[in-house]
């Protein structure tokens, strides 16, 4: 797995779960065994220690030997270790080489410095997990000597491996301390609702007859009666008939059916939301109602049930607007991302153009697929496709960015190399925030018997070149993904395409639409291709679609776009 490989599949992983817990073995399973042989991930407690820890190794019995070693003696924040000097200093520290003279040296113990040893330590990258600001701890990659069975390295750690790890804990950071923050609040919201669901709800504790034995204002006030004594004094079942009581889906619902009388009958109801109208005068309320049992403590029968009405009716109302809100976003997302789209496309003559977006899902966030055809000067046409990482707001800027971008540094007469360039240090430039692009650009230029194209790929998947007979090959070199580390490497690749020739430039969703064990993939795009020569270029384009979803099964994961041209005679 590459650099840009892994930093995609952290963005997946990081994004599936909000435990501390988990989203730290996550980030550690990322590295291993691809970039290290242990990786370990240390974060500072409310009171300053090095306490939370978690290990992930290609040797189990090491991992679990590891996380023995730091439960019975953490790490000092003010000792040598490196990670404790990189979460004093936030700055990350590359150990190409550690012999045993050097692990000694900061091993916590004896018994630290043994372990290490024994386990032939070799090289490490220690980088700091800073997010808002903060120092969280330290993420560890650690390599064993390569004699060793389980060893990945044939050689040691080096600067790009340290900028690598760098990138990784900027984003790990942040959803570790996302992870953080939603655990906190759940936890306060949890004290608070202990404290509160008592006393601000509307509450009644009913006995096994049905008999209201206790209700306090609230619930008077819900169930529009003077005082808590008419509840209490009221036949079992004498209120209910005041109101029209329905669920979600529009039901009546008797008495036996509320969540207080299916307790008494055995059963253990959810929580359960009901519609409840006043009769009398038409005013609709949404009741969430909670039953708990109260038992005999020796004998463990049930005595009371206490019911708990939660008046939830704003945020139903709420519920009704974000809906229609959220069409409304579909909407705009809708035009916002024909409008990252070219209006029209240069013409060029003797070669025909056709294009082809299509949205993942419906009512969907901006996606970051765009493609653009504009004249570079009289005589050649630049083509450009490409894919921004990422969907919403962000993304859409970053796509309006690199088609402007490259616009310009054609204007400027610059090559299909030195464009990219541009483009990729506009990116660098850009905040954090994971703007990584990947780019196809081609300069088309018309000849006497043809046209000549010079391919530049920054890793996107090449064009592939259709032969009137339906013969496919790929085009093009691999080159690095834009926006993500220097140096750039790209290199170009000049072609003749003669009349009859077919190009297409294609985004990773075509070949990704479906699921894991039967997608599209490229094989299924080159059978594809194969018929391009016996049908329009309109045709064939939407011929990839529709084959895209029905491996998708009607709904495609990512958006996709085409581009593709066909020289003419």
């Amino acid at each position: 797995m590459d650099a840009v490989e892994l930093l995609v599949e952290a963005g997946a992983a990081l994004a599936g779960s909000l435990d501390p817990r988990t989203t730290m073995h996550e980030v550690a399973k990322l590295t291993v065994p691809q970039l290290a042989d242990i990786c370990v991930i240390d974060l500072l407690d409310e009171q300053g220690q090095i306490n939370d820890v978690a290990v992930v190794a290609a040797d189990e019995e090491i991992a679990r030997g590891l996380e023995e070693l730091r439960a019975r003696s953490p790490l000092d924040p003010g000792g040598e270790h490196p990670v404790a000097r990189v979460i004093r200093s936030g700055q990350p520290v590359l150990l190409a080489e550690m012999p045993d003279i050097s692990l000694r040296t900061f091993a916590e113990s004896s018994t630290h410095a043994e372990f290490m040893i024994a386990h032939h330590y070799r090289s490490a990258v220690v980088v700091p997990l800073r997010a808002r600001g903060r120092t969280l701890g330290a993420i560890s990659i650690l390599r064993l000597e390569p004699s060793r069975p389980l060893g990945q390295a044939e050689r040691p750690y080096k600067q790009d491996d340290l900028e690598l790890a760098a990138e990784l804990a900027r984003r790990a950071a942040l959803a570790i301390d996302n992870a953080r923050l939603f655990s906190d609040l759940r936890r306060l919201e949890r004290r608070l609702e202990a404290i509160l669901i008592n006393v601000a709800e509307a509450i009644t504790v009913v006995d096994r007859s049905g008999q209201t034995i206790f209700a306090n204002q609230a619930a008077a006030d819900l169930l529009k009666v003077a005082s808590p004594g008419e509840l209490t004094g009221a036949q079992p079942g004498a209120i209910m008939p005041r109101f029209l009581v329905t669920d979600e889906q529009g039901r009546e619902l008797d008495l036996q059916s509320m969540p207080g009388r299916r307790l008494f009958a055995g059963e253990r109801p959810e929580p359960q939301l009901v519609r409840n109208v006043v009769r009398a005068t038409g005013e609709e309320r949404w009741l969430m109602t909670r039953a708990s049992p109260v038992a005999d403590p020796d004998t463990g029968e049930m005595l009371y049930v206490v019911n708990v009405f939660e008046d939830v009716t704003a945020i139903k109302r709420a519920q009704l607007a974000e809906s229609l809100l959220a069409t409304e976003r579909g909407r705009i997302a809708h035009i916002l991302q024909r409008a990252l789209l070219p209006e029209t496309l240069a013409e060029i003559p003797g070669v025909q153009i056709q294009t082809l977006y299509a949205a993942a899902g419906e009512l969907n966030e901006v996606g970051g697929d765009f493609y653009d055809v504009f004249d570079y000067d009289e005589q050649r046409t630049v083509l450009v496709i490409g894919d921004v990482c990422g969907k919403g707001p962000r993304a859409a800027g970053v796509t309006a960015l690199a088609r402007h971008t490259l616009r310009a540094a054609a204007i400027g007469g610059q090559s299909p190399t030195e464009m990219l360039a541009t483009l990729h240090q506009a990116l660098l430039r850009q905040p954090p925030g994971a703007d990584m692009c990947t780019v196809c650009l081609i300069v088309l230029a018309r000849e006497e018997h043809g046209v000549r194209l010079t391919i530049a790929l920054a890793g996107h998947p090449p064009p592939l070149l259709i032969s009137p007979r339906g013969e496919v090959e790929q085009v093009g070199h691999s080159g690095t993904v834009l926006g993500v580390v220097d140096p750039l490497n790209i290199s170009e690749q000049e072609i003749a395409l003669a009349p009859g020739t077919t190009l297409l430039l294609y985004t990773d969703g075509v070949t990704e639409a479906g699921r894991p064990d039967r997608m599209l993939g490229e094989d299924g795009l080159l059978e594809l291709c194969a018929a391009a020569p016996g049908v329009s270029l309109a045709s064939f384009l939407e011929q990839i679609e529709t084959g895209a979803l029905e491996h998708a099964g009607g709904r495609l994961r990512d958006d996709i776009a085409l581009l593709a041209l066909r020289v003419e005679g």
